[in-house]
């Protein structure tokens, strides 16, 4: 086994091991959570923060299908917030494993190649999910 193979291998189990904790986590933590890591993801990369403000005002629901958590993601002053629920209708809703996202926000998969593959499903404002795409396109 190779050590791409090896690392591939300890990721896919570290996430099984995680979904349980995920699934039992109440909701304002499972936001904390979102927050810090997407946070972090979008300090990395300061020109993630200029491009945000091209979406201001957008809101985005994600949906995981395998642990059955969502989240919204509002865009306001070239800042994400992560949101556990929101009064008015997301703009745009993805569906997706935890993975999907997890890889989605670090630039580690193509977001047409998930699309396409079926792997994640966009509802909604298709003009801003794809505009999201090309930021985290051009950021990664």
């Amino acid at each position: 086994m190779t050590a791409a193979e090896i690392k591939t291998k300890i990721k896919e189990e570290a996430l099984k091991l995680a979904a349980p904790a995920l699934k039992s986590l109440p909701l304002l933590l499972e936001a904390i959570g979102a927050g810090v890591f997407i946070s972090t993801v979008v300090d990395g990369h300061p020109g993630f923060k200029e491009r945000l403000k091209e979406l201001e005002g957008k809101v985005f629901l994600f949906e995981t299908t395998d642990i059955g958590k969502r989240f919204h993601l509002r865009i306001k002053g070239g800042e994400i917030n992560i949101i556990p629920h929101v009064s008015i209708p997301p703009d745009v809703t993805m569906r997706g494993e935890v993975e999907v996202f997890v890889n989605l926000f670090m630039g580690r998969v193509d977001p047409d190649t998930v699309f396409f593959s079926r792997k994640l499903e966009i509802n909604g404002d298709t003009a801003a999910a794809i505009h999201l795409k090309n930021i985290l396109a051009s950021v990664f």
